[in-house]
Parts: structure tokens; sequence; C-alpha cells
């Protein structure tokens, strides 16, 4: 069932969604028995995010509205342009040929020669997952009567990766949109557009993170040279979990026959098992903290390949695909920001679009970390329905 939005509800609790006029919000029926009544739970076409919601702010929306549109989420830090001039030439990057500037600009940051020696950690939310087109039903779309899987729509993958146990693991685990893999090779492209060198990606165990990784590279054209880090560490809080409990994700073996890019020699900072259903907030940022503290201790300040921003023998980035909480988390403490209380934090968590990124260069001098302006544009793009022709077209 799809719900449309007739006003603005801003949270009181934690729990609750934030959700504006006209927006577009799934609720799945049998979800609903625990519900207290004149409230529901559902899930936001426009942020991805789940909560408790008035239910006599919506009314009942069209069937044939199911697209998200993505919005532009800019951190105004820093300012840095790239100017390009005339003069270029041909030079290989990353193992391909491409036009190298051979002057730049920077503004309002510090000079670029020192710039250019600093390492950057670049954190980004995930691509679009299916069930934020379709709903939390959308493996049921899929489905045939012997359970086998088909493509219902085309934004829905071609095929699903083989996993051990049952399919319906999907569910909790979903993977990208057609759309979404899209989005992510799009944003590598641009990273090697941008002379940007990803040395180390680090991803959340999640498999939406995992496909969002690896399109990044296909982008970049890394992709037989960086290996992902499979990293549950830098999995969503999970409190926000709607099955109460940790997904079943794709063990590190099922990914790499699924043709997934994986650091198999990788051991994890914080094993599966060290996740805990419906953890406490304080406990969810004290594991960010964690996590993020390890992950640029353990990636040497050189970088082991291409250089960063085409400047041989200076550092390169650390990618990490991550969730929405991801960028709020990681980057802050990062910086050396304090923490968001809980109903701040999930009020930005839900401006934070599909593939919104934040970007902290290193300060080595002072030893600290900066948040600046990330080297890519951000990536939107308008709401496209689902059509039916014969009702649209046929009917009087």
């Amino acid at each position: 069932q799809r719900l449309r939005a007739l006003f603005q509800y801003k949270p009181q609790n934690i729990d609750e969604l934030m959700i504006n006029a006209g927006d577009l919000i799934y609720v799945d029926p049998t979800q609903q028995s625990d519900v207290s009544e004149g409230w529901v739970i559902g899930t936001s076409h426009r942020t991805g995010c789940r909560g408790f919601l008035p239910e006599n702010y919506t009314e009942k929306a069209h069937e044939a509205d199911t697209w998200v549109k993505h919005r532009e989420y800019v951190f105004e830090t820093a300012s840095r342009s790239f100017i390009k001039t005339e003069k270029e030439s041909n030079v290989k990057l990353n193992g391909e040929a491409h036009n190298l500037s051979t002057s730049r600009s920077v503004t309002n940051v510090l000079p670029l020669q020192n710039a250019a020696l600093r390492r950057g950690v670049l954190v980004m939310h995930h691509g679009e997952r299916v069930d934020q087109v379709f709903g939390k039903s959308w493996l049921q779309q899929c489905l045939t009567a012997d359970g086998k899987y088909y493509r219902a729509d085309l934004n829905f993958p071609s095929s699903l990766p083989r996993q051990k146990d049952s399919m319906k693991q999907f569910e909790c685990d979903p993977p990208l949109s057609c759309c979404g893999i899209f989005q992510s090779r799009l944003i590598g492209e641009a990273l090697l557009d941008q002379e940007v060198t990803v040395s180390y990606v680090y991803s959340s165990p999640a498999l939406r993170c995992v496909q969002t990784a690896q399109h990044i590279l296909q982008g970049l054209k890394l992709n037989q040279k960086v290996r992902i880090r499979v990293e549950p560490g830098l999995f969503d809080w999970t409190k926000w979990e709607a099955s109460r409990a940790i997904p079943n994700f794709m063990t590190v073996a099922e990914l790499v026959e699924a043709s997934y890019n994986i650091d198999t020699s990788y051991r994890a900072n914080f094993p599966l098992s060290s996740l805990v259903p419906s953890e406490s907030y304080e406990d969810y940022v004290s594991r960010s903290s964690a996590v993020i503290k390890q992950i640029t201790t353990a990636c040497p300040s050189k970088a082991p390949l291409a250089p960063f921003f085409a400047f041989p023998g200076v550092p390169g980035v650390i990618l990490i695909v991550g969730h929405g909480s991801s960028l709020a988390s990681l980057t802050r403490v990062l910086a050396g920001l304090p923490s968001r209380d809980s109903r701040d934090f999930a009020q930005v968590v839900q401006k934070i679009p599909s593939l919104g990124m934040c970007f902290c260069e290193e300060q080595k001098e002072e030893n600290k970390w900066q948040m600046v302006n990330p080297p890519v544009k951000t990536l939107t793009h308008g709401a496209n329905a689902a059509f039916n022709w014969r009702n649209t077209i046929l009917e009087d």
C-alpha cells in the first residue's frame, strides 16, 4: 500500500518518520499489527528511511507513483575548483589513456602543493536500493509460482546473486536497482574524470553497499586492481533494522563466487557476531568512532597505486561505502566534531540521498582531518512513475 503525505510531519521521537507534503510512503499491511491506533509504520520513497507517522497526515496514493526523486545535499565547508587549461596532454591514469590538465586553480582552500600531499577519505551512501523504489514486498513481485526470480520491471536487477540460504534473505538485504547500478558507475566515471585515485575501498556487508563499491571501481577502471574490504563495523545503526535482527548477509565466499572483487585476506575490525540488534545510539556512535580510526590507521599514508589528483608519489583516497548514517557518524568523528544527539542525527540522515558523499582531507602538520567539498558534483535526477499504456491510452 502506498500513501501520499498531505502535510509535513516533524518527528517527536527518534523512531518517527519525517515527511513533507507530497512525499510517497510505502506501508506494508503485514507489519502494522503492533502499531498504535492512528499511526502506521512506513518507508519514505524520497529518503528510504523508515519510521512511525500519523495516518491522518496521509491519503492513499495512486499505484503508479513508485519512483523516488533524489535531491542534492551539499556540505558547505570549503570551496575547491579544478580549472582545466586549453593545453592538455594524454597520460595514463589507472591504466587508461586520459586527458590531464597541466594547470589547476584552487580557491578558498590551502595551497595546492600542500593539499596534494594529503590523504583523503571519501564516505559515500550506497546507490538506489530496489526496495526504495518498489517497497518492502519487491521480492514477491519478482518470484514465479515455483519460487524462481524474474525481472518484473526494467529497474529490477536482471538477476540475483546465488546465496546458500533462501532467496527470502534478500528481503532484509536488498540489492541495488538497475538505476542504482548506473548511478554508482556514473560516480566512478566522474571520479576518474577528476583524476582521483582510490587506493583502498571499504564496504558495509550489506549487498547494496558491496555492489555500489564494485560499480564505482568499474567506473574508475580499477575493478581489477583494488579489492573491496568488507567491514561489518560499517553497517547501519541496527536500531533502524525493521526485522529487529541482523540481516543474514552474503558471506565473503558467496560474494567472490558472484564475481565481486573482494579482498579475501582482510580481517574485519568488527566481526559480524559483534553486531547487536537494536543497539543504543551511544553504542552505534562508539562503533563508528572505533572503525573509522582503525581504517585510517590501517591504510598507509602513501598510496600503493597511481597518483592522487595526478601528482606522482602522493597519498590516495580511502573510499568507504556505507549508509546514510555513515556520513553523519564517521566524518564528524574524523573531523574532531562532537556527535549529534540522536534526534538531530535521525533528521540529518533523512536528508542524505543515494550516493550522497562527504570528503575529509588529512591535515598532517596539524594532526587532524578537515571536511572539504567532495571531488565530484552531486547526482540529481527526477521522478519517473510506472506507465500502464492500456489504462492510460485506451481508457475513455
